[in-house]
């Protein structure tokens, strides 16, 4: 076999079985995910799963930061928008995003080493977000006493989180009309920035 072969393999077998906790978590739930599960998932053998993570916590906090890292790339990106708060809302309303981010929760409840990585992760992505929807009603002329950034920010994302997780045990209830009020508010905002910008000339 060749050099560059056998040196892919131990990567290519790490992130599968990344990949597959991921996927038996957003499945089935972090309860489901289990070292043989995971390595059958994978295609790999059980012993694998304790070479590369020396504990399980190991294995879910490298999956957190995984997923990490890719949904803060998705969300710098997504607040670029020309419309960054409906932006922001449309990303949390990713529900296979916020389904694996309910797992991590439940987990964090009786794996410290994952509540404090996911208290990081948090913290990490309410200050982006926050920083995002201040440049946005700044540059629109809203007022930050009367719209603090950090309230609005939590009020769009939460709301969105909240409808994900509702929906995913089939509760959809009030869903339609909530949607509908949260879109009319985000188009007060950009209606409000425009009146301010038209009062300016």
């Amino acid at each position: 076999m060749p050099a560059a072969a056998r040196a892919s393999k131990p990567v290519d077998a790490r992130r599968r079985l990344i990949e597959a906790t991921a996927k038996i978590m957003r499945d089935d739930g972090y309860a489901a995910a289990t070292s043989r599960r995971i390595a059958a998932e994978a295609g790999v053998k059980q012993a694998l799963v304790y070479y590369y993570f020396p504990t399980m916590d190991d294995l879910f906090v490298e999956v957190l930061r995984t997923g990490a890292e890719a949904s803060l790339e998705r969300m710098r990106a997504a607040l670029t928008d020309d419309d960054p708060l409906r932006a922001l809302w449309q990303v949390n309303s990713d529900s296979r995003l916020t389904g694996l981010y309910t797992e991590f929760m439940a987990l964090a409840n009786h794996r410290k080493a994952v509540g404090a990585e996911l208290k990081a992760y948090a913290e990490r992505v309410r200050d982006i977000e926050t920083a995002a929807v201040t440049v946005a009603l700044r540059a629109d002329g809203i007022d930050l006493r009367e719209y603090p950034p950090m309230a609005i920010s939590m009020l769009i994302a939460q709301t969105a989180r909240s409808l994900c997780n509702e929906s995913a045990i089939g509760v959809t209830a009030g869903h339609d009309e909530l949607r509908a009020f949260v879109n009319r508010l985000l188009t007060l905002l950009r209606a409000a920035s425009s009146s301010v910008d038209s009062s300016a000339d």
